[in-house]
């Protein structure tokens, strides 16, 4: 599945979802206590704050330059010095 695809499925679950769920609480009566956590954990969702973008990029990982073996005979990396 492409990247594409997966975005338009996703955003055509999101609506159906919602209405899912909006229609099993409208049909079913929960107990006041669960209606009430319910609630709270919708209304935490449409509050959260949004995410924020990175000032600056992720560093690349260490490239291993080449690997050895120690006393035990295993395997150990041994990784390029020169990061940026």
């Amino acid at each position: 599945m492409e990247d594409s695809e997966i975005t338009a499925l996703a955003e055509g679950m999101a609506p159906f979802v919602r209405d899912c769920v909006t229609e099993a609480f409208t049909r079913t009566a929960l107990p006041p206590e669960l209606a009430g956590q319910v609630a709270l954990a919708v209304r935490m969702l449409h509050e959260s704050p949004p995410l924020e973008q990175r000032s600056t990029s992720p560093r690349a990982p260490a490239k291993v330059t080449r690997i050895e073996r120690d006393e035990d005979g295993n395997f150990v990396p041994v990784y390029d010095e020169t990061q940026p």
